[in-house]
């Protein structure tokens, strides 16, 4: 059973990313990190329906995002497949009609506090950005989800994006740090 994903993020500073992955490394609990490679179908801000290969660490899934991308409460499933699978998984995707779209590369260290996922996100040579996230099992729980994002994303002094702010970035990322590709 899919879940909701429930996610808020806001831009960080040189200044702040250091700030808050050191209050992290103090009062939260790391996760992991990782490096991602992702081909993003289509432009990633103009869709209702989000459909990537991920390659994480060497990981590869495929991912499926419901939702618009600029949207807290958006259900995601994903699927692991082989990394000599990536070829064809690109591929599969081709002959359903996905040809086009985004490669981006992001890379990330993962964090634990107050039962909320925290990720300070690196686009390389470009910016920084936290995502604060936790799933929930409907739309309701995704409400209650958000407001605790909200209460503790304003303890620590961070600025959430609303969703012309989140679509204007995710615009800037298309035009100036991720790259078209065409199968």
């Amino acid at each position: 059973m899919s879940k909701f994903e429930v996610e808020l993020r806001g831009l960080l500073n040189q200044d702040q990313k250091k700030k808050l992955e050191l209050f992290l490394k103090k009062n939260g609990k790391f996760i992991r990190s990782y490096n991602r490679m992702q081909w993003i179908f289509g432009l990633s801000h103009r869709k209702k329906i989000d459909v990537r290969v991920k390659n994480t660490n060497g990981e590869y899934e495929f991912s499926l995002k419901t939702g618009a991308a600029h949207h807290f409460n958006r259900k995601e499933i994903s699927i692991p497949f082989p990394a000599e699978k990536s070829e064809q998984a690109l591929e599969f995707l081709k002959y359903l009609g996905k040809k086009e779209g985004v490669t981006a590369v992001r890379n990330a260290s993962i964090y634990l506090y107050e039962g909320i996922e925290w990720a300070i996100v690196e686009v390389p040579k470009h910016s920084y950005y936290f995502e604060a996230e936790k799933m929930a099992e409907n739309e309701k729980m995704g409400e209650k989800a958000k407001k605790e994002i909200k209460e503790v994303t304003k303890t620590l002094g961070l600025s959430i994006l609303n969703s012309r702010q989140t679509i204007d970035y995710i615009k800037k990322l298309d035009e100036e740090a991720n790259k078209k590709f065409r199968l």
